[in-house]
């Protein structure tokens, strides 16, 4: 059996007995773990090779104090941890301190509504990262290492257990407190995020008014918005105060609340009936939407839902909780201090109720966009069954090629 097949158990006998080889495999086995953990750890992008380094080299030298050998990927974390400790120490910084974090962890902006990131969306994610980073780092140093390890560093349970040297049932436990210490804390920077049984504002319930598709015609400006990216606009009626609310959404959401308006079936279930598909599977029903704040131009909603005897209430953008109000015919209501804040009152000239020729509009382009796709893909398959078997076996070699390599 060659060295490449052995397990790791094996290897670390073999290097015990002095093979050096055996121990440069294992370093090669593990190079990308510990290399991406060393990543989230080092202030500096340029220390990671000496971190990594340090940790080998000590982890060498250890080897022989190593307990269990079936944990050496935990011991080799925890060689790591001990190590960047040190380093931290010797610059007099506290470990996980706010500047190593924030310096330290990379940013990886998510986009939320569109592919396409603008400037502005990056900015925003980056200041809710920083913003919960600092809430982390305000935490005592046991409850801020166990939060760091298990969702920054993305150790497992086991691992941590072997790393700190704690029972899985301390870790667990620490977990769950200092995921609770947290949650007061982000309380402080985000006032909307507080407890179910504390939420008592007036809420006020509205219907779907329309949904707007934003097309800019020619000579014509559009309404300034920071969203100016997402083309869509969903506007909320409050028929008891005469009132308005619009939002502003992204396109597949638009869509998906216009089609669930309209009755308009796809051949295939779409992401909403799939989630709605999915909730009345493990027989959990929905019951309302709340949109209950407005911070620095974004909304936000809490969907609130009941399994068996157990209510829980969910945050959820307003877009995706509206598409699900719509796809299982629950309520919505919007908080009064939101609506006297956003609300647009209705001109008393204005008669009558809401015609929705926005919503007209856009299933009209989405049946004229199915036909055009359906005769497009008829004319690809009449081509696919067409193709020579000179073809069809040129094709199944590119395939190849690009799954296998040459």
């Amino acid at each position: 059996m060659s060295l490449t097949e052995k397990t790791d158990i094996e290897l670390i006998a073999l290097v015990r007995k002095g093979d050096k080889d055996a121990f440069g495999l294992l370093a090669q086995r593990y190079q990308m773990p510990i290399q991406r953990f060393a990543m989230r750890l080092a202030a500096e992008e340029g220390s990671v090779p000496d971190l990594v380094q340090e940790t080998m080299t000590q982890a060498y030298i250890s080897l022989g104090r190593l307990r269990n050998p079936a944990r050496f990927k935990s011991w080799l974390y925890g060689i790591m941890l001990n190590v960047y400790r040190s380093r931290l120490r010797s610059r007099k910084i506290p470990f996980f301190s706010l500047e190593a974090i924030i310096e330290g962890l990379h940013f990886f902006p998510a986009p939320f509504y569109t592919p396409v990131l603008t400037p502005e969306k990056i900015a925003e994610e980056k200041e809710q990262y920083q913003t919960v980073l600092k809430a982390v780092n305000s935490l005592s140093p046991a409850d801020r290492d166990i939060l760091l390890l298990f969702y920054y560093a993305q150790l497992s349970l086991q691992e941590i257990m072997a790393m700190i040297n704690v029972p899985a049932g301390t870790v667990k436990v620490r977990l769950h407190r200092a995921r609770q210490r947290l949650k007061t804390v982000l309380q402080e920077y985000y006032p909307e995020i507080i407890p179910p049984e504390k939420r008592r504002q007036k809420m006020v319930k509205v219907t779907i008014a329309d949904v707007i598709k934003v097309e800019q015609k020619e000579g014509q400006e559009l309404p300034v918005t920071p969203y100016s990216t997402i083309p869509y606009v969903i506007v909320l009626y409050d028929e008891t105060g005469k009132r308005l609310l619009p939002i502003w959404i992204g396109h597949h959401e638009g869509q998906s609340i216009a089609m669930g308006l309209s009755d308009f079936a796809m051949p295939r279930p779409l992401t909403y009936n799939f989630f709605s598909s999915l909730l009345q599977g493990i027989d959990a029903r929905l019951e309302e939407v709340h949109i209950v704040a407005l911070k620095k131009d974004t909304f936000y909603a809490v969907v609130k839902m009941r399994s068996g005897k157990k209510t829980s209430e969910v945050d959820a953008r307003p877009s995706d909780a509206i598409a699900l109000a719509v796809l299982n015919n629950i309520p919505i209501f919007v908080a009064e201090e939101v609506l006297e804040t956003a609300g647009i009152k209705i001109l008393e000239t204005v008669k009558g109720s809401p015609n929705r020729k926005g919503l007209e509009k856009i299933i009209s382009s989405i049946r004229e966009w199915q036909r055009k796709n359906e005769t497009e893909m008829r004319q690809r398959m009449k081509q696919y069954h067409e193709r020579s078997q000179e073809d069809i076996a040129r094709e199944k070699e590119v395939f190849m090629a690009a799954i296998f390599g040459k």
